[in-house]
């Protein structure tokens, strides 16, 4: 009787361990997959307003965007009702030709469709030292900026488009504007990183970046990092061969703590808090990086700059975070001021991840515009 027992409860143990491993790499996979495809669906266009399939990002108030199956861009304004399955909103652009009626659209958060809505824009190519170029946009008047550029960094799972939102206030504080893609991306060539390795390769794409401002004149470079570009702003600091160059950082909700990023994750998810640290183990693997698909190992642990282990910026910061941010824990910023506190924290209200310049646009383009002017 008891071998039997012993037998049924070590196979019981051996599937808890199982399930345990699967919940873990399934979580370091969604940590680190790349953009899914964009899901268009039916909205309706009537004078001044558009309504849309009724979703979480879609409710939010504030200042989006939807991009139509066409590549137009539309600026969606506040909503006006929410009903079940439809939201209406107002409309607060209507690209040319549009008419009213039924269209096909997909949501987005990147509430400015054009760099050129932004100022003057050269599409640019920055050349890779691991070969290739990233496409970015330099925006702004070279000769009034007077050597002063900031490099606008997206996140995990965005765009160019989406770091273009903190572009006009770089732009109106007298600053050239440089918005970059980087390995992974679409708009990257060779996009040899799929998946993410967390800012750990893509911080060698920004480096090339500053290097090509340099060479257009730049004299003291700002890192305009959104959430994961704030992990690569930081990377960047610490190993850049142009480090001299950086003069501050402008961080937006930005993953200064992964371990904390990854403990979110799991809670929100309503998993056992251990699996959190099984999944950082699993990216942290070689056998775990090879069966993820990725380039080489992440040590996720070791992302965090909260923590008494690893120096601070040593240069002039300023945070801008959402105190209800529910991908990227406010915690983590606060935790990052507490320790170095020559860095200003401007926290908002807004709902959802990234969305502070969505939902106060005038704060958050000041706030950013007025430090640089300062600068």
């Amino acid at each position: 009787m008891i071998r039997p027992l012993a037998l049924g409860t070590g196979i019981a143990v051996a599937t808890v361990a199982l399930a345990h491993t699967a919940l873990a790499g399934y979580v370091a996979r969604r940590l680190i997959a790349p953009r899914a495809a964009k899901v268009y669906a039916p909205v309706t266009f009537s004078g001044g307003t558009v309504t849309v399939p009724a979703t979480l990002e879609s409710r939010e108030p504030g200042t989006y965007g939807l991009w139509l199956d066409d590549g137009r861009h539309v600026v969606v304004g506040e909503p006006l009702r929410v009903g079940k399955d439809r939201v209406v909103r107002e409309l607060a652009s209507r690209p040319d030709g549009l008419v009213d009626g039924e269209a096909v659209a997909t949501w987005t958060s990147q509430s400015i469709g054009s760099p050129e809505d932004v100022g003057p824009t050269r599409h640019v190519s920055v050349p890779l030292r691991r070969g290739g170029v990233a496409e970015a946009w330099e925006i702004g008047d070279p000769d009034t900026a007077d050597g002063r550029w900031t490099i606008h960094v997206h996140g995990l799972r965005s765009s160019r488009n989406g770091a273009l939102r903190s572009a006009p206030a770089a732009v109106d504080a007298g600053w050239m504007a440089l918005v970059v893609s980087y390995a992974g991306d679409e708009e990257c060539a060779p996009a040899d990183a799929l998946p993410s390795t967390l800012g750990t390769r893509e911080w060698r794409d920004v480096d090339d970046a500053i290097a090509y401002a340099l060479a257009r004149g730049a004299r003291e470079i700002v890192l305009v990092a959104w959430s994961m570009g704030g992990t690569i702003a930081m990377l960047a600091l610490e190993h850049s061969a142009h480090r001299e160059a950086i003069a501050g950082l402008v961080l937006v909700a930005p993953a200064l703590d992964w371990p904390r990023v990854v403990d979110n994750a799991v809670a929100n998810a309503h998993l056992p808090r251990t699996v959190a640290a099984a999944s950082m183990r699993v990216l942290a693997s070689r056998i775990g990086a090879r069966a993820l698909g990725l380039v080489e190992s992440v040590d996720a642990r070791a992302l965090t700059w909260v923590g008494e282990g690893r120096p601070g910026p040593g240069v002039p910061t300023i945070i801008l975070h959402s105190r209800v941010d529910p991908v990227v824990p406010f915690s983590g910023s606060v935790a990052f001021v507490e320790r170095h506190p020559d860095a200003e924290l401007v926290a908002f209200d807004a709902t959802g991840h990234c969305n502070e310049a969505n939902q106060e646009p005038e704060r958050f383009h000041d706030a950013i515009a007025r430090w640089l002017r300062a600068r």
